[in-house]
């Protein structure tokens, strides 16, 4: 049952989008923490709407209703087990389908959670993709972003080939992150026009023969893989007890720079936007933070010092929370690595 659902939901996107008159399909890969057989009423209580109907083992067509009630947008749910993909659509313009589910999925937290990806990660799909034999990739631009100013968007001289080097150029220069990535992907007799970016939102636009099948095999499934990676590395990590002594799992960032007393304090503000902060030490040369979740309840410390940044989890730090925390310092720091590999 599951196969032939599947089956038919590709063969139907396969169809709509081979169209010349297809209207951009908007898909996020989420996290659950709840049974879809909850969502609507975890909906209900997050002040905003959902229906869900399965229509085959794994595959559901969904509905959500933003907290303006007249506003909603419909399309499928693929419960992948940890990781679920949304595709959705609106009557009304393929802009405003987006903006509905990231809002809906923003009052969803922290029973629904996006996935974050770093910067490099987009990069070496499209690396994969390079090098498939026989395919063509017509890269159409990126998006760079600070967090303090507008997206800038680097678009690409046609027929010019993909290159790495180039965009990773651009952002040492630009000292901004790479957020989203728009082109055109030709394979053997078909091909199909998408933009994927790191929250795990894809926009997918349309293409030839089997355009969504293969956008599904190439790059959703792979993103799939690496947002389940990046989930796994920031599991397990709060603060515990073994054999009478405290074990802490810290996360070490190190920027491409020194930092200094005004980076501190932008990053005091700009996560006191989005979480109930405590600042404990704020000066040369280094910073202590108190950060507390306010959707979960996670809590962290965060300790800057002028050659890294130290986040330190305490007892409750959810791999959602801390996947969410890492990439408001990579909005603030884009050029910041995190000194494990992942």
């Amino acid at each position: 049952m599951e196969v032939g659902a599947l089956a038919s939901l590709h063969f139907k996107l396969d169809k709509i989008h081979s169209s010349r008159n297809a209207r951009p399909l908007h898909i996020f890969s989420v996290f659950p923490k709840i049974d879809l057989r909850a969502i609507t009423n975890v909906a209900r209580d997050a002040g905003v709407d959902a229906t869900i109907t399965n229509i085959g083992q794994k595959v559901y067509e969904l509905t959500i209703i933003s907290a303006r009630k007249w506003r909603h947008a419909y399309g499928s749910l693929i419960d992948h087990g940890r990781i679920w993909n949304m595709l959705i659509r609106t009557v009304e313009s393929p802009t405003v389908a987006g903006n509905i589910a990231e809002r809906w999925l923003d009052r969803m937290y922290p029973a629904v959670c996006r996935s974050y990806v770093r910067s490099s990660d987009l990069l070496d799909i499209l690396d994969g993709l390079s090098n498939i034999e026989g395919s063509k990739l017509e890269m159409r631009s990126y998006v760079l972003r600070a967090h303090d100013s507008p997206e800038t968007v680097k678009n690409w001289k046609k027929d010019k080939p993909y290159s790495r080097r180039e965009i990773e150029r651009n952002i040492q220069r630009e000292r901004k992150l790479l957020e989203a990535i728009n082109f055109i992907f030709h394979v053997e007799q078909t091909y199909f026009h998408v933009r994927i970016q790191t929250d795990g939102h894809f926009v997918f636009y349309q293409g030839g023969q089997y355009c969504f099948t293969n956008f599904q095999r190439l790059i959703l499934s792979k993103f799939n893989e690496v947002a389940l990676m990046t989930h796994n590395f920031f599991s397990n990590r709060e603060r515990r007890m073994v054999d009478g002594e405290a074990k802490i799992s810290r996360i070490i960032l190190e920027p491409a720079r020194k930092l200094g007393k005004i980076d501190f304090e932008s990053l005091s503000s700009h996560l006191r936007a989005k979480y109930s902060t405590a600042v404990l030490h704020s000066g040369n040369p280094w910073l202590l933070l108190n950060i507390i979740d306010r959707g979960d309840g996670s809590s962290f410390d965060l300790h800057g010092y002028p050659s890294k940044i130290q986040v330190v989890p305490f007892n409750r730090a959810s791999p959602e929370s801390l996947m969410r925390l890492i990439y408001a310092i990579y909005e603030l720091f884009p050029l910041i690595k995190i000194k494990e590999k992942m």
